[in-house]
């Protein structure tokens, strides 16, 4: 299987990473951070003129017409350079379950609007108990006249201060159901919370809060498959930015020892320095190669189940071992807030324990190899 990228993935990958390096440098990101912000709209407006926000979507909405796989190739560009975008939550978690699941009507009034960065969407589905998203919530969705009233409380909403939809999933009385409700719908309350990476997550709790039967996307009885299918994603699009955060903690850490000197040497030339960033490197390709492999399969519909829990654990057992690398390597200075590096392991913490870690993944995959029946 070659997962080398062809020449149209490379330049999309060349044309994201030059407008991320250009918006984004070390010392915007300490502005944004000293500003108590982590949205940067002028890097969102200069990737949705590029045409890169969607690059995995359908043409006929806006998108680039690729695929998942490409879209995981520019969440590596958003790792390797720890930018402070609702990339992930807008695409992977809102706009692709629209464009696979909802109606014609709901792919074109919300998909193009986000093509052209006007709508950051996200989706609240973790709850209390669960490191993955469960397939039944204990959220509740009420059928009534012509709508829902749904009940509950979701954790770890990223980006829903900034967005202007949230996909929100419930239990309903034949499945479950997948509902897009407004940020600002009466009956919702959030509060904030600050995570690792000092980019804010919010829980909330919906209050009866009523939606339209347009608001429902897909169909009850399958939600749970919904559910699914929208997991893996996730899971992966985590995985690929992580496979940046790791590819650009290693290079900025072989900048360094390559230029540090002591006792009259390299460092680089030492034997233990040497070593370690060798197994940095090693795992470093771990990463990269497991979430491509997930990221092609997922985007092929070809079964995945095992390659996705590979990919998250590789992702956080091989990701918190290449950071924790990079700060020793880098000695003290791999600890200043004023030097770029304590950004990626920030980040690669956060990645490493988001819908389950190691040990997670590893139960899970035990599973998935137990069971009698074929893998999907």
């Amino acid at each position: 299987m070659d997962l080398s990228l062809s020449e149209d993935q490379k330049a999309l990958c060349d044309l994201a990473d030059q407008i991320l390096r250009e918006k984004l440098p070390p010392e915007r990101l300490r502005a944004i951070e000293s500003e108590n912000r982590w949205f940067d709209d002028a890097a969102w407006s200069e990737l949705a003129k590029a045409r890169l926000l969607t690059v995995g979507l359908p043409e006929d909405v806006g998108g680039g017409g690729f695929g998942f796989f490409e879209t995981c190739l520019m969440l590596e560009q958003i790792g390797r350079t720890v930018a402070p975008l609702p990339y992930f939550a807008t695409v992977v978690l809102g706009a692709m379950p629209i464009d696979r699941f909802g109606s014609a009507k709901q792919r074109s009034a919300y998909l193009p609007q986000v093509a052209d960065g006007k709508l950051i969407l996200t989706a609240a589905l973790l709850e209390d108990g669960n490191a993955l998203i469960p397939e039944r919530p204990t959220t509740k969705a009420e059928a009534n006249g012509g709508g829902w009233t749904i009940r509950g409380e979701k954790l770890f909403v990223p980006a829903f201060d900034l967005a202007g939809k949230a996909l929100v999933s419930a239990a309903t009385e034949d499945g479950v159901g997948l509902f897009l409700i407004d940020a600002n719908a009466p009956g919702l309350h959030s509060e904030r919370v600050e995570v690792t990476t000092f980019e804010p997550q919010f829980r909330i709790v919906l209050d009866g809060v009523r939606v339209g039967n347009e608001d429902l996307i897909g169909e009850t009885p399958s939600g749970a498959q919904m559910l699914r299918w929208l997991g893996d994603r996730a899971l992966v699009g985590l995985c690929a930015m992580q496979t940046g955060v790791c590819e650009q903690a290693l290079r900025t850490t072989a900048e360094y020892i390559s230029q540090r000197e002591q006792f009259g040497s390299k460092i680089a030339t030492f034997q233990a320095v040497a070593q370690r960033a060798a197994d940095a490197y090693i795992d470093t390709a771990g990463v990269t190669l497991t979430a491509r492999l997930a990221a092609w399969r997922l985007a092929r519909n070809l079964p995945a189940d095992d390659f996705v829990s590979i990919a998250k654990f590789w992702a956080a057992d091989g990701g918190q071992r290449v950071v924790h690398a990079a700060q020793h390597l880098h000695g003290g200075i791999g600890v200043d807030t004023d030097y770029p590096v304590h950004r990626y392991f920030r980040w690669a913490k956060q990645l490493e324990l988001t819908l389950g870690g190691a040990s997670e993944h590893l139960v899970r995959l035990g599973g998935f190899l137990a069971r009698p029946e074929p893998r999907r």
